[in-house]
């Protein structure tokens, strides 16, 4: 996968995270607490995927720019 593919992902992962989060605080504002700790998990199972992603794509970059260097010697 190219670095834009990570970095795409990672954006896609952060958007759903964000709406997660709006939809917990409307379900928190409008009563109903059962749909809002529903909103809650996919909440954290969203950012958590978010920070797999932006620590592969950190890792990709790194191992990208290594590779770089070893062929500039």
């Amino acid at each position: 996968m190219s670095n834009k593919v990570f970095r795409i992902l990672e954006l896609v992962w952060l958007f759903f995270t964000c709406i997660a989060i709006l939809l917990c605080a409307y379900s928190i504002i409008g009563g109903d607490y059962r749909d809002s700790l529903f909103f809650l998990v996919i909440t954290f199972a969203a950012g958590l995927i978010y920070a797999v992603r932006r620590k592969q794509r950190i890792k990709f970059e790194a191992a990208l720019k290594e590779k770089e260097q070893g062929q500039k010697k």
